[in-house]
């Protein structure tokens, strides 16, 4: 049996520099940063952070998990442009939620506010 030495895992010399990946791209390593990049515009990935902020002031921690849950449904049918969707996960909203500052931005956003 044969064992690895400190340089079984590296690629020297190798660039993915211009490549596209599709699906869900994973490269395990020491030293890697990933992101996924949402689709969405700097001002709307803004609204959703500030309406997670108002989502962690809840008193009930399952009320919490829920609603983050919901948000994150809503984030990906925004993404895929899906109104039908983000007014689903929207309406799962914790009544106090929807009607925050923060909530009411975000619909107005989407565009689905008045569908509510």
């Amino acid at each position: 049996m044969q064992h690895n030495n400190d340089y079984s895992r590296k690629m020297d010399g190798v660039s993915f520099d211009g490549a596209t990946f599709n699906g869900v791209a994973n490269f395990q390593g020491d030293n890697n940063t990933q992101s996924f990049q949402s689709g969405l515009d700097n001002q709307t990935e803004k609204l959703f952070t500030a309406l997670i902020e108002e989502i962690k002031k809840l008193p009930d921690a399952d009320e919490i998990n829920d609603n983050l849950e919901d948000l994150s449904k809503i984030k990906e049918a925004a993404a895929s442009k899906n109104k039908e969707r983000m007014i689903k996960f929207f309406k799962r909203l914790s009544s106090v939620i929807q009607v925050s500052a923060a909530g009411v931005d975000l619909a107005k956003n989407l565009g689905i506010l008045a569908l509510l």
